[in-house]
């Protein structure tokens, strides 16, 4: 049998190399400034047009200051909680719009709900403050600040705790919310200021005011219409002229509602002359969501 042999083959032979010559400086140089130029450019245009990223005021952030008192974060939100039902009533009455992930930065008629309830919110806190501060001016209110509210608001809730921990009668819930405590409060202080400002005669109640106020309300008095002469009684067939309270039986009355409507006149104007300086940046940059 014969055999062949085979050359053993060797590794097959280099293609030859191609002299690769180096860019010139120059032109290095001028390619790294032009993608520096591009990276910048395209850095520009994504942050003009990605939406801005602020964070959330603290609670104790100032958003606005009025007549001298600084308005926190923590006391603009309860009162952004209680503009929220009315926005979303006020824009889906007005324009159809729905709630949504962009409810609130859609512009309707030139606003926002975000804007709208804000400038509600600042209106509510700036009534709030001037009558806080009116309180504390008359000796009803030793520190007119969110801060003592707080410490009062805790103590309050301490005190009523204890009470029904011993089986004490107590009055009202058993622990107030903040913001329920903040109302009580004001609406404790509406009272008490329309009856200091009548005893220290800030308003006064002179009798041709009354008999003028009563002659203006006076279809408001029928007999058997109000508690405080519950039990005068309507009689069939008499005119609504007979029915009506006299002066004298309606003096009472008639003294109480116009030292309330003369309170409220005055809270009016203090409010419209109140000096407010909005803290904007922080302002936007609560949350309404």
């Amino acid at each position: 049998m014969k055999t062949t042999t085979r050359k053993a083959r060797g590794p097959a032979p280099l293609a030859p190399r191609t002299r690769q010559h180096p860019l010139p400086w120059w032109l290095l140089s001028s390619i790294a400034v032009a993608l520096v130029a591009l990276i910048t450019a395209v850095s520009f245009l994504a942050s003009r047009s990605a939406p801005r990223q602020t964070a959330a005021p603290s609670p104790t952030t100032k958003i606005v200051t009025i007549d001298g008192q600084t308005v926190p974060a923590r006391e603009f939100s309860l009162f952004l909680a209680q503009e929220r039902a009315a926005t979303f009533a006020h824009f889906q009455q007005q324009y159809g719009a729905a709630d949504g992930p962009h409810f609130w930065t859609t512009s309707h008629g030139g606003q926002t709900p975000a804007e709208y309830i804000k400038k509600r919110a600042l209106a509510d806190v700036t009534r709030a403050t001037v009558q806080l501060g009116l309180a504390h001016r008359h000796g009803l209110l030793g520190d007119p600040s969110y801060e003592a509210f707080l410490r009062d608001w805790a103590a309050e809730n301490a005190r009523r705790q204890k009470a029904v921990a011993a089986h004490q009668v107590i009055y009202g819930p058993v622990q107030y919310t903040e913001s329920n405590y903040f109302a009580y409060v004001l609406n404790d202080l509406d009272f008490e200021l329309a009856k200091k400002l009548s005893d220290t005669e800030v308003i006064k109640t002179p009798e041709t005011a009354l008999r003028a106020y009563y002659q203006a309300h006076r279809s408001d008095l029928e007999q058997g219409g109000h508690s405080s002469t519950s039990s005068l009684t309507v009689r069939q067939g008499r005119t609504a002229a007979a029915n009506t309270l006299t002066f004298a039986q309606a003096r009472a009355q008639i003294r109480l509602a116009y030292i309330s409507d003369r309170y409220q006149m005055m809270l009016d104007q203090l409010v419209r002359s109140a000096h407010v300086r909005v803290a904007r940046t922080a302002l936007d940059a609560v949350p309404v969501e």
